[in-house]
């Protein structure tokens, strides 16, 4: 049997384009991998290059083919898509879950969160789906046969030691995501995308989905310090700040 990794990533709009307009999010934007699961490609990159274990992403929801060959030009040898709507978490998690089951994984890594929902929740959820060991908050690993040793960021450092197989979920803190190079980039294109389907059905849905803004009251005040703070400190007694 193929010992492999799986990396967890998710394609979201670009937060950096997203604007409210007429009272709504616009999320119509330039579509991207999930910040934080760049870290999780990273790290199932670096274990296929010390073990030499196949690297193998999946993704669900949106298959942006752009966003999979960005994924894929880091290093994975390739990449599950699984096509789906909306899918809240136990759901995306049902359906990670039954596209990988047959690949029976050493290792599951994920982001400890997404850029658009920032849960933080995935990770047990599949790990429960699986039936896999679960670690959290994941800072650094190391693998000696069939066990994991992880150091976890919980504002002490917990060292960790679990048998394999198991769903990890790492910090920003793991590596740094590499840039790939023109070549990997047009290799990327080559690399195997397998587009499957999912029974999963969310048990949740988003009705409503308002943007949280706050009015300024742009006021300034030119005064000689002294003054200006008493002015100030008046304004926010005004307030009921203070």
């Amino acid at each position: 049997m193929v010992m492999s990794v799986v990396a967890c990533f998710k394609v979201v709009p670009d937060d950096t384009s997203i604007r409210v307009v007429g009272g709504k999010i616009d999320t119509n934007v330039q579509l991207k991998v999930s910040t934080y699961d760049k870290n999780a490609i990273e790290e199932a990159v670096r274990v296929k290059e010390k073990t030499g274990w196949k690297a193998i992403g999946i993704t669900v929801g949106n298959t942006d083919r752009k966003s999979i060959r960005d994924a894929l030009s880091m290093g994975l040898d390739e990449v599950i898509a699984v096509n789906s709507g909306y899918l809240d978490v136990p759901a995306t998690a049902e359906a990670i879950a039954e596209a990988i089951k047959n690949r029976s994984p050493n290792l599951v890594i994920t982001a400890e969160t997404t850029t658009d929902s920032s849960t933080s929740a995935l990770p047990l959820y599949l790990a429960q789906q699986l039936g896999f060991n679960a670690i959290s908050y994941v800072r650094s690993i190391s693998i000696n046969g069939d066990k994991i040793t992880a150091e976890r960021s919980v504002g002490d450092v917990e060292i960790v030691e679990a048998p394999l197989p198991v769903v990890i979920s790492v910090t920003g803190e793991i590596n740094t995501p590499r840039t790939p190079s023109v070549k990997q980039i047009m290799e990327s294109a080559k690399k195997p995308v397998t587009q499957v389907n999912t029974s999963a059905r969310p048990l949740s849905e988003i009705i409503e989905l308002t943007p949280y803004s706050v009015s300024r009251k742009r006021i300034v005040i030119e005064k000689p310090m002294e003054q200006a703070i008493d002015q100030l400190i008046n304004y926010l007694k005004g307030d009921g700040v203070l």
